[in-house]
C-alpha cells in the first residue's frame, strides 16, 4: 500500500517529537518535520505531501503567512492544512481559514481525535484527486465524441504525451504525433513567449531538428506572419515559404495559428514534397489545433510562471550572497535588530565576525542577549532613543561606548537606520565603526595641548613670581636704604613709604597671576582645596551666594583629569561673574562606580541654548566649547538646560 507523507511544522520540538510519535505508529504515513515555517515551501519542493499540519504561534514567519505561501503556489495549492494552536478564539479561526487551511486540532489534543482528522483530511484528498483524474478523463471523452477513431487515437496519443512527457522532448513527440497524422512529410510548432517572439523547440525538414530552440521575430515570418496577425490558417503553393524547411524540397505548405482565448499563442505548420495539397490537411490541422490549444496554454502558463519563479529566485539568491558577502567582509562591525511592534521591543537577528571580533563574544552570545547590553549603562537611553527614531527616519550618527568580554571599553560611532519591513517586524541596521584610533589621536592631541598650556602655564607663572616678584622685594629693599639715608628731605619718608606700599601690592598681585594660571594648592592640595580656595577669590567682593556639596565624592587619580575639572569649574564660576547676573550657585561633585558627576546650577538670566549652540560651532575659542571638549576627551556626558530668564543647569558625567 502507498504511504501518505505528512509533513509536521511547528517551531516547539516536543511538539514535534509527539506529534511524529503519534503518527510513527501508524504504519500508512510517512513523517517529515521541521521547526521553521520559511522552509515549508522548500520542503514541498523536493517531497510529494499529501498533508501539512501546521504550528500558528512561530518566531519568524506564523503558520498563517506560511498557509498563504503554500497556497499561493499552484503546485501545491491542493494540500489540505490543518492548525495545530491553541488560539481558537473567532478571529483567529476566520484567518486560518481565509489563509487557506482546512481544519483546526486545538491544542492540547486527543490523540484519538488527532488521528481520525488526519485520516479523514487524508482521505477526502485521495477522493478529490480522484474526481479531478474522472473529470479530465471525462473532458477527453466528451472532445473524443466528436472525433473520428483516427482522431480519437491521435488525440489520446497527444493528451498523453501533455501528461507524461518532459519539456525537453514534448514538442518533438507532439509534431512526430501531428505529421504522422495529418500524412505530411516536415513540420514545425512553435509557442510566442513574453517578448512575441515565435519560438520553435522542434522543426522537421528529413531530420528532427531539437537540440536547440530555434526563436523568429514576427518580422522574419513574412508570410507566415499574415497567419497570426488575421487569425487565420494559410496554405501555399510551389512558391512556398523556406524559413522552417531550409534543408527539404518543398512544394505546398500550411499554417495554423494555435489560439487560446482570441489570442495567438504559438503555430503548427506542415508542408509536402508535392503540391497536391487537399481542404483535408486543413481540417485534420486546425481539428488538432483547437484540442491542444488549452492544454498548451496551460503548459506555457506554467513553464512561464516556473521561469519567472527560478529568475526571482537566482535573483534573491544573488541578492543574499551579495548582502552576506557584504554584510560578513564589512570592516565595520554590523548588528541587525528586529523590533516587534506588539511588544515594543528590539531583540538582535544577526551580527557580523566584524562585530563578534570586536565584543570577543560568539554570534550565539551575541544573538541570544538583549539588544543594548554591551552598551556602557550610561549612553543606554541614548541609544534606545536613536533606535526608535530610526524606525521612521535616519538617525543622527551618535558616539558611545561598548564594553568588551575582556573589559576593554571601546568608543564607538554608531549609524542607525532602517533596514526592511516584514510583516509585524521591522528590521535596524547598526553599523558599529570602532574610532578607538581617532580617539587616541584626538586624546593625545588634547592632552598635548593640555599638557603644553600647563607647562605654559607653570612657565609663566615661575617667570613672574620669581622674576616680578624678586625685581619688586630688590626695588622695596632700596627704598629702605634710600629711605634711611643721610640725605633725606621733610617729605621723602611719606612718599617713600607710598611707594613701598604700591610694590608690595605688586608683588601680591602678581602671586595671584601665577596662582590663576596655575594653582599650587591644586597639586599640594587637591581639587576640592582649589574649587574652594578659587571661588574666595573669584566671588569676593560680589553677592553671588555659592552652596559646594562635595560629601561623597573622591579625589580621581588621574592629574590631566582634575586639572580638566578646576578648568571646567573656573569657566563656570568666572562666566556666573561675567554673564549671568545670578544670586546663588550650587555646585555638587560626586562619584558614582567609575563615574565623576558634576552638577552646576544658577538662577542667573540663562540664554537661548539653541542660539547659542549655533554661535560657537565655528568659533575656535568660546568657554562652553572649552568645557565640551574636556567632557569629550574624558569619555563623558555633556549635557544643559537653559533658557531665556530660566537660569542654567549643566550636568556632566566622566569615566575616571
Amino acid at each position: 500500500m502507498e504511504k501518505s507523507t505528512i509533513l509536521v511544522v511547528d517551531d516547539s520540538m516536543s511538539n514535534l517529537l509527539l506529534v511524529k510519535d503519534i503518527l510513527s505508529g501508524e504504519p500508512e504515513y510517512d513523517v517529515i518535520v521541521e521547526s521553521e515555517g520559511e522552509n515549508t515551501v522548500k520542503i514541498l519542493n523536493n517531497n510529494k505531501v499529501d498533508l501539512i499540519l501546521l504550528d500558528v504561534m512561530m518566531p519568524k514567519v506564523d503558520g498563517f503567512e506560511v498557509c498563504r505561501r503554500v497556497k499561493a503556489d499552484l503546485a501545491f495549492k491542493d494540500i489540505p492544512i490543518i492548525f495545530l494552536t491553541a488560539k481558537v478564539d473567532e478571529s483567529s479561526l476566520l484567518e486560518g481559514f481565509e489563509s487557506g487551511g482546512v481544519d483546526y486540532i486545538k491544542k492540547p489534543f486527543l490523540i484519538s481525535e488527532f488521528i481520525a482528522r488526519v485520516k479523514t483530511h487524508l482521505q477526502l484528498k485521495k477522493t478529490n484527486e480522484k474526481l479531478k483524474n474522472e473529470l479530465f478523463q471525462h473532458y477527453l471523452t466528451q472532445q473524443n465524441l466528436k472525433a473520428s477513431q483516427t482522431e480519437l487515437t491521435i488525440r489520446n496519443n497527444i493528451a498523453s504525451i501533455f501528461l507524461s512527457a518532459s519539456e525537453g522532448n514534448l514538442y518533438t513527440r507532439l509534431l512526430e504525433e501531428i505529421l504522422k497524422y495529418i500524412e505530411l512529410d516536415y513540420g514545425v510548432i512553435g509557442f510566442f513567449n513574453e517578448e512575441n517572439k515565435l519560438v520553435c523547440p522542434s522543426i522537421y525538414s528529413g531530420e528532427i531538428e531539437s537540440d536547440k530552440n530555434y526563436v523568429f521575430d514576427l518580422e522574419e515570418l513574412d508570410d507566415i506572419a499574415v497567419s497570426v496577425i488575421k487569425k487565420k490558417t494559410i496554405t501555399q503553393r510551389h512558391d512556398v515559404s523556406q524559413l522552417f524547411f531550409t534543408k527539404a524540397e518543398v512544394e505546398s505548405m500550411i499554417c495554423v495559428p494555435i489560439i487560446y482565448q482570441e489570442n495567438v499563442i504559438g503555430i503548427i505548420a506542415a508542408a509536402g514534397k508535392n503540391d497536391n495539397y487537399t481542404d483535408k490537411f486543413k481540417e485534420k490541422l486546425e481539428n488538432i489545433r483547437d484540442f491542444i490549444a488549452p492544454i498548451m496554454y496551460s503548459r506555457i502558463a506554467t513553464q512561464r510562471y516556473n521561469n519567472a519563479r527560478k529568475k526571482a529566485e537566482e535573483l534573491l539568491r544573488i541578492s543574499e550572497e551579495k548582502y552576506r558577502t557584504l554584510f560578513n567582509n564589512n570592516n565595520d562591525a554590523i548588528a541587525v535588530y528586529r523590533y516587534d511592534k506588539q511588544k515594543d521591543k528590539f531583540e538582535f537577528s544577526d551580527v557580523n565576525a566584524t562585530g563578534c571580533n570586536l565584543l570577543g563574544y560568539s554570534k550565539e552570545e551575541i544573538v541570544n542577549s538583549e539588544a543594548g547590553s554591551f552598551l556602557e549603562p550610561l549612553f543606554y537611553e541614548k541609544f534606545l532613543e536613536n533606535m526608535k527614531s530610526a524606525l521612521n527616519n535616519p538617525a543622527e550618527p551618535f558616539e558611545t561606548y561598548l564594553i568588551a568580554q575582556s573589559g576593554r571599553i571601546i568608543p564607538t560611532e554608531l549609524h542607525i537606520n532602517r533596514f526592511s519591513l516584514d510583516n509585524d517586524n521591522i528590521y535596524i541596521l547598526n553599523v558599529i565603526r570602532d574610532i578607538s584610533f581617532r580617539k587616541d589621536l584626538d586624546k593625545q592631541l588634547f592632552n598635548t595641548i593640555v599638557e603644553t598650556q600647563e607647562n605654559e602655564r607653570l612657565r609663566f607663572s615661575k617667570d613672574i613670581h620669581d622674576g616680578i616678584g624678586s625685581y619688586l622685594t630688590s626695588l622695596i629693599t632700596y627704598l629702605n636704604l634710600l629711605a634711611s639715608s643721610k640725605i633725606s628731605l621733610t617729605e621723602m619718608p611719606d612718599i617713600f613709604e607710598e611707594m613701598k606700599e604700591i610694590v608690595t601690592e605688586a608683588i601680591k598681585e602678581s602671586k595671584n597671576i601665577a596662582n590663576d594660571l596655575m594653582p599650587d594648592i591644586l597639586s599640594n592640595f587637591g581639587l576640592i582645596a582649589s574649587i574652594k580656595n578659587q571661588s574666595k577669590h573669584i566671588f569676593t567682593g560680589s553677592n553671588i551666594q555659592l552652596i559646594f556639596e562635595c560629601s561623597n565624592f573622591e579625589e580621581p587619580a588621574n592629574k590631566m583629569l582634575k586639572t580638566s575639572l578646576f578648568r571646567i569649574v573656573t569657566e563656570l564660576f568666572t562666566n556666573a561673574i561675567k554673564y549671568s547676573h545670578a544670586t546663588k550657585l550650587i555646585l555638587m561633585l560626586e562619584t558614582e562606580n567609575n563615574y565623576t558627576r558634576l552638577r552646576y546650577s544658577d538662577d542667573g538670566v540663562g540664554f537661548s541654548q539653541e542660539k547659542v549652540l549655533e554661535e560657537i560651532k565655528d568659533k575656535k575659542v568660546s568657554g562652553l566649547k572649552n568645557i565640551m571638549g574636556r567632557v569629550s576627551n574624558f569619555n563623558g556626558q555633556f549635557n544643559m538646560t537653559t533658557d531665556i530668564g530660566k537660569g542654567l543647569e549643566i550636568n556632566i558625567v566622566v569615566l575616571n
